[in-house]
C-alpha cells in the first residue's frame, strides 16, 4: 500500500469506531481486513482504552508506539468500540483458527473475552474447571 492508501485506510478504521459497537482487525503488512477466525488481544501491554471518539492522528499514534508488537509474525491491529460505554479499544492482536487456542491465549493474557469473525460476535473467555 501507498502512504496514501495507508491515510485512507486509517481515516476509515477511525470512521469504524465512531459508531457502537464498530471495529476493525487489519493485517498491518497491507492493511486487509480479517473475516476469519478467533481475534485475541495478546499484548496487554499494548492496549489502550479511549473514553470518546478516536481520530485518525489518535490511531498514527498508538500504531507507531505499538510498531514492534505489530511487526511479529501474526499480528494484527484492532480496534472496537463498546456499544454499552461508548469506550474505544486499541489493541495488537493474532487471529487463529482454533477455539481452544484462542481461549487459552485468552486466559495467559487475562482477556475478558475474544472475536468470532464467523459469528461476529464476542465470545466470553471461559474460566478453567479446576480438576
Amino acid at each position: 500500500m501507498t502512504l496514501i492508501d495507508w491515510s485512507a485506510r486509517i481515516n476509515a478504521m477511525a470512521d469504524a469506531l465512531s459508531v457502537p459497537d464498530g471495529g476493525f482487525s487489519v493485517n498491518p503488512n497491507d492493511g486487509s481486513d480479517l473475516s476469519a477466525g478467533y481475534a485475541v488481544a495478546v499484548h496487554p501491554e499494548h492496549e489502550r482504552v479511549f473514553d470518546g471518539p478516536v481520530t485518525s492522528n489518535d490511531l498514527h499514534e498508538y500504531i507507531a508506539q505499538a510498531k514492534d508488537a505489530l511487526t511479529l509474525p501474526g499480528r494484527v491491529l484492532g480496534g472496537w468500540r463498546d456499544p454499552a460505554t461508548g469506550h474505544v479499544y486499541l489493541d495488537v492482536s493474532v487471529v487463529t483458527a482454533d477455539l481452544a487456542e484462542a481461549m487459552a491465549l485468552a486466559r495467559e493474557t487475562t482477556q475478558l473475552a475474544i472475536f468470532d469473525f464467523s459469528a461476529m460476535e464476542s465470545i466470553p473467555v471461559a474460566t478453567p474447571v479446576a480438576a
